[in-house]
């Protein structure tokens, strides 16, 4: 199965008529013959794989192939995919040789595994079936790889007995059958399921580095395995620690290559591992055919079902690690643009000004050449001026537009001096309305360090801010601003030290708790962002204070991080 199995679609039927075989033979005749020459592959491979004389599949993929479609399928597409089928099966099964009517039967337990697994996974989880979670990975094993395979087996098994076709006795039947069923769907069904979810689109965009690291992990992989399990000297008596040979391999695989990966890699292993025993190499050979079949089909069980789980776990912690990576920048963007908002004021005041001197310039110079006494100096000047201040306006909106702008995380040389003072040069209106006095007290010399632009102005902004609204309740000319910058061991430390009237140490521990905040129209989330944005830098913010003499803030940021 490709990527179409994941956009097929059921027609919303019009006034009670049935659907006209035209709209059926668009729908379904794509995905019904990939299913039937893959049903057709799939029987030749497990004829393959039997150990003779032992007439029993070592693996079976076509059961575990109908469950992956009907999985991948809405419920009304089943019978026509079960009915593409058919065919493939009659013509793989009577070139052997066998009866039709046990040709029939087996067809008819084959449609029953993959119905009993379908079944029992949608009752769990509606819908086409996505390994994405440990939840739907856990329904799988349970219901598709496990109850499916062996409720079917009694039928099948029934089936046989009742026809006369083959000998041994009925529980030997189930259980050479449910291990081979289950080793089937534990290495197909996972296959095409990951690789259906994963589709083209997604795979073309995987980088070259990522490309080069597959191709070394299935090469490493692939000679570890031919080692352990298809080398002619070897037996598992004589060298038992070449089990373990692909392990890193698969490992690998389930961390870096997730369930997609992880389940190709587990199908390369059984195939190799088969491959061997069924050519008498590797250590599962020199037994009867019935004790080698068994003892590497649990072998092979024991492997898939941990590394499955493994690689599912990974893939939906690594999601759930970037969907709280992703609203943590949404929370961090809707909380800057929403102290963006609290200086609209101050932003206002501070484009008025530029934009007032570019009008009363232009309006001086419409009076000097209406008077037609141009004096080429001055009028030098005057546009001089509106040069000047048109670019002051600039600089205030570029300011604005990349603090509006929501962008990944840039690492980019700063200095912090120049951090300072273009977040001093944004909060400008705003000081000047709030009779705010700076002090600033810049070292020269500083070491740069890495960071993010924005995100760092978003901190400084923040905590300016903060004191200003701190000093809001102190008398107008006592409302002044310390911003000092100086080096210390190991980076730079910027500090703001406000005039106001401080906290108590009892209430530090909860300041940079989110949603804790003292103001009363407040959100409590821009010390707490503030400090998740400084400790992503690999610094550190943290603040102090004596009752009545004011608050300080300080950040460090550690030179040449990144």
């Amino acid at each position: 199965m490709d990527s179409h199995s994941t956009d097929w679609r059921g027609a919303a039927v019009l006034s009670g008529a049935r659907p006209a075989f035209g709209w059926l033979e668009r729908q379904w005749a794509v995905p019904a013959l990939l299913l039937a020459v893959g049903y057709y592959l799939a029987a030749r491979v497990g004829f393959a794989f039997t150990l003779q004389p032992h007439p029993i599949s070592t693996l079976w993929p076509p059961n575990a192939l109908l469950l992956a479609a009907l999985l991948l399928a809405p419920a009304r597409a089943w019978w026509w995919l079960l009915a593409a089928a058919l065919p493939a099966h009659l013509l793989v099964e009577l070139q052997s040789g066998v009866p039709s009517v046990m040709v029939l039967a087996w067809f008819a337990s084959n449609c029953s595994e993959a119905l009993i697994g379908a079944f029992l996974v949608r009752a769990f989880v509606p819908g086409p079936l996505r390994l994405d979670s440990f939840r739907n990975a856990s329904v799988f094993l349970l219901c598709g790889a496990l109850a499916a395979p062996l409720l079917s087996s009694f039928l099948d098994a029934a089936l046989v007995k009742l026809i006369g076709w083959g000998s041994g006795d009925y529980l030997d039947l189930v259980r050479a059958r449910v291990l081979a069923n289950v080793l089937a769907e534990l290495t197909v069904a996972p296959l095409i399921l990951t690789w259906a979810a994963l589709g083209l689109q997604r795979l073309r965009r995987v980088p070259a580095r990522g490309a080069l690291e597959a191709a070394a992990l299935f090469a490493g992989l692939l000679g570890a395995s031919l080692v352990a399990f298809d080398l002619p000297l070897l037996d598992a008596h004589s060298a038992p620690a070449l089990f373990y040979a692909p392990l890193p391999f698969l490992l690998w695989a389930a961390v870096r290559l997730g369930p997609a990966g992880t389940a190709s890699a587990l199908a390369l292993v059984v195939v190799v591992t088969i491959w061997g025993a069924v050519n008498g190499l590797g250590p599962f050979s020199g037994g009867t055919p019935q004790d080698t079949a068994r003892d590497m089909q649990l072998f092979l069980i024991a492997v898939a079902v941990p590394l499955l789980l493994l690689a599912v776990t990974l893939e939906e912690r690594g999601r759930a690690t970037r969907d709280a990576r992703e609203q943590r920048l949404q929370l961090t963007h809707l909380s800057r643009v929403a102290m963006l908002g609290e200086l609209s004021g101050g932003i206002a005041h501070e484009l008025n000004q530029p934009l007032t001197a570019i009008l009363s310039n232009a309006q001086a110079a419409q009076r000097f050449i209406a008077r037609g006494d141009i004096d080429p100096e001055e009028l030098a000047d005057i546009l001089r001026d509106i040069i000047a201040a048109d670019q002051r306006a600039g600089e205030v909106i570029r300011r604005l537009r990349a603090l509006f702008k929501r962008a990944e995380t840039q690492f980019l040389p700063l200095d912090a001096n120049e951090l300072v003072r273009e977040a001093l040069g944004i909060v400008h209106g705003d000081l000047v309305m709030r009779a705010v006095e700076v002090m600033p007290q810049l070292a020269a010399d500083l070491p740069p360090f890495q960071g993010d632009r924005v995100e760092l102005q978003q901190v400084m902004l923040n905590l300016i801010i903060n004191a200003c609204e701190a000093m809001a309740g102190s008398e107008a000319g006592s409302r002044r601003l310390t911003v000092r910058s100086r080096p210390v061991e190991g980076g730079v430390q910027v500090s703001f030290i406000d005039s106001g009237p401080g906290f108590p140490a009892e209430q530090y521990a909860r300041l940079f708790e989110p949603f804790y905040t003292t103001k009363p129209q407040g959100l409590g989330l821009g010390l707490s962002i503030s400090r998740s944005i400084v400790v992503a830098h690999g610094g550190r913010l943290w603040g102090s204070s004596t009752p009545g003499r004011g608050a300080s803030f300080h950040i460090f940021l550690p030179a040449g991080a990144a």
